[in-house]
């Protein structure tokens, strides 16, 4: 891999970016998939990841033009929510493969919709919320329990739920989160 530019983000920035790192695939098959896809948007750049059972979006990205962060496809080398260094990759090829995000995105009706609060990766599937937030469902709706634990706690994220084989979004700030159920019976 060629990297023409390497930043170490911090603050905001460094929290989103490690938000959008946690989507991030590591499926040796798809390595254009093992980046953050920065693109230009209606107010500034936004940044996208996904690992193909989720998405995690940041739109805008806050503070990116500030650290010198162009539209391209980032290599995340180190991310912990204070501090985040990425590398600009040089491959153009490889951000013309990445998938096209827009066609997952939800856009039917909401069936139902509700407030997470987050869990706690220690308490994990122990915790007496996550057992509520998930029986609220109209229907059985399965999650990778790593994925919401990377939502993190403390936030209110908005819930918007399609469908029981639906994706199911997540939305916190300028934050959005889309998980795919996982497959029950």
């Amino acid at each position: 891999m060629n990297y023409n530019t390497f930043i170490e983000a911090e603050g905001t920035l460094a929290f989103q970016l490690s938000f959008l790192s946690k989507a991030v695939s590591t499926d040796e098959t798809r390595p254009f998939m093992h980046n953050i896809c920065i693109e230009e948007s209606g107010e500034g750049l936004l940044g996208v990841a996904t690992d193909g059972r989720r998405l995690h979006l940041v739109d805008p990205l806050d503070g990116a033009e500030v650290f010198g962060v162009t539209p391209g496809l980032w290599r995340v080398l180190k991310a912990n929510g204070k501090t985040a260094w990425v590398a600009k990759l040089d491959d153009i090829a490889a951000y013309d493969k990445f998938p096209n995000w827009r066609k997952v995105m939800p856009d039917k009706e909401v069936l139902y919709s509700t407030v997470f609060e987050g869990i706690d990766r220690k308490r994990g599937s122990k915790s007496k919320e996550l057992a509520y937030f998930i029986r609220d469902f109209p229907e059985t709706t399965a999650f990778d329990l790593r994925y919401l634990a990377d939502l993190g706690i403390g936030f209110d994220w908005t819930v918007e739920w399609y469908g029981q084989s639906a994706s199911v979004k997540f939305t916190e700030s300028n934050r959005t989160a889309v998980i795919m159920p996982m497959a029950t019976g």
